[in-house]
């Protein structure tokens, strides 16, 4: 639209040059012609051979054109020949305007012209003073009014055909050039509300400038898909737990209303009943949490304070003391920086939770987990270390999606959803910083925290802290 706009602004002013063009051309043309003319007509003066004093005009030898009119006068303003009587409305114009003058006398256009105190070409060389005459000259410019009406609509027409033409043109060749983008709305419009129904172009049709545009939608494309994927493998896993722990729930009260249970064996049902309704709760706690983590502009926004790094991992290790003990595992802390980040407290201890509990989950009776932060350029890095069974290649690119779990046995042993690294993962991002899991099958996991942290006013390092001297007094050590 911009472009034909811009090709019409063009023609447009290229028709408006070229009708100026010619207005001027003509009228210089019949100028010119009118100054000829009045040439000829003062060689016809001169003076008279019996009074070289009077001066008289030779109409036999004048041949003035049909309709035009023209008046000879002397410096004096004595009639010489011509007509006085269509100068005098004219007369002030013609002092005054300059060298021409357009009027109109019985209905006809007429381009007047005057010389003043011009001097007779015909007298004598040593004639002092010399003879000057006043000339004055019309023609009919009809012609060139004509000629110049004609020329514009030439113009004009060619100025409409060129424009037809060239819109004609330019809408062929953007129509041609914008193929791709109609086929790309083509294509997006095939998007169902589930997303699974959509397939982005691969060709652009050789055009090169489109190909960004064509690997950009080819990646949104393959990002919507996953999204939606998610989405519904989210939904589905959190209706399976739901659904799962309601069952459970159910059957406990079940056996309770078509039995006839003892005092301490009803006691058990309602204690089980309450176990899996926290469970449940639990489940609900998480899914929020992670909801608001994941949009945080739509959460109610949290307490914000700077925070030291190694008092929260601390406060997480003391947290996982009792699981700690039961599975004979030990927490060994290793901090060698005095960082402090910006964030929320709960937040923050959650994350260290989550990951320490997931390693202490996984961890081999009797072994160790270290969690070591250091100083990097970026801020501070936290690495929890364990000692477990490792994690496959095959589910290694899954372990932050929700409600993963690539052992599908462990919900009931450990309580867990597959939701705590996602809920990592969101509170590490919503600080500014990176998550990143490698894993060995056999040999363990590491996963390793990179935060952008602040340092203290006094950087003392501490030295190796090792929680054993805490958590081994607790905790059964390793054989």
């Amino acid at each position: 639209m911009l472009a034909l706009v811009a090709q019409l602004l063009a023609i447009s002013g290229a028709v408006g040059v070229s009708v100026a063009y010619i207005h001027r051309s003509l009228w210089s043309n019949a100028d010119a012609l009118l100054q000829s003319r009045m040439v000829k007509l003062l060689a016809l003066v001169g003076e008279d051979d019996d009074n070289p004093r009077i001066l008289e005009f030779d109409a036999e030898q004048a041949n003035v054109p049909t309709g035009d009119l023209f008046y000879i006068a002397d410096d004096q303003g004595h009639r010489i020949a011509g007509n006085f009587a269509w100068v005098g409305p004219i007369l002030d114009h013609l002092r005054t305007a300059g060298e021409t003058w357009t009027f109109k006398r019985d209905g006809r256009a007429f381009r007047a012209a005057a010389m003043w105190n011009a001097a007779i070409l015909d007298q004598e060389d040593n004639h002092i003073p010399q003879l000057h005459v006043n000339l004055f000259y019309a023609m009919p410019v009809e012609g060139t009014e004509t000629q110049i009406e004609r020329a514009s609509r030439v113009a004009v027409l060619a100025g409409l055909l060129s424009v037809l033409f060239s819109a004609l043109l330019t809408w062929l060749a953007v129509g041609r050039g914008m193929q791709p983008l109609t086929d790309f709305a083509r294509y997006a419009d095939q998007i169902e509300v589930d997303g699974t129904d959509f397939s982005g172009p691969g060709d652009v049709g050789g055009n090169t400038e489109l190909v960004p545009l064509a690997r950009a939608l080819a990646a949104l494309e393959d990002r919507v898909r996953q999204a939606f994927q998610r989405e519904r493998r989210f939904l589905s896993d959190a209706a399976h737990e739901l659904k799962t722990a309601v069952a459970i729930e159910k059957s406990t009260l079940q056996l309770l209303e078509q039995e006839r249970p003892s005092k301490d064996a009803y006691r058990r049902g309602v204690s089980q009943a309450l176990e899996d309704t926290n469970r449940i709760e639990r489940l609900v706690q998480d899914m929020l949490l992670l909801s608001s983590l994941e949009h945080p502009r739509q959460a109610a926004p949290a307490t914000s304070s700077l925070l030291s790094v190694g008092d929260s991992i601390v406060g997480a290790i003391e947290q996982l003391t009792p699981i700690a003990q039961i599975r004979s595992v030990s927490c060994v802390f290793d901090d060698t920086c005095n960082a402090r980040i910006r964030g929320s407290e709960s937040d923050l201890t959650l994350l260290w939770t989550n990951l320490l509990e997931n390693a202490v989950q996984h961890s081999e009776p009797g072994t160790e987990v270290q969690i070591n932060v250091e100083d990097v350029e970026s801020g501070c890095r936290v690495r929890v270390i364990d000692k477990g069974s490792g994690i496959s290649c095959v589910d290694l690119p899954h372990v932050f999606e929700r409600f993963y779990r690539s052992d599908t046995s462990r919900s009931r042993l450990t309580g867990g959803f597959g939701l705590g690294l996602s809920i990592a993962k969101a509170i590490v991002e919503n600080l500014n910083g990176t998550i990143y899991l490698s894993s060995v099958p056999g040999e363990g996991t590491t996963v390793e925290v990179t935060l952008p942290a602040q340092q203290t006013a006094h950087a003392e390092i501490s030295s190796l802290r090792k929680l054993n001297s805490q958590v081994s007094e607790q905790s059964p050590k390793p054989s």
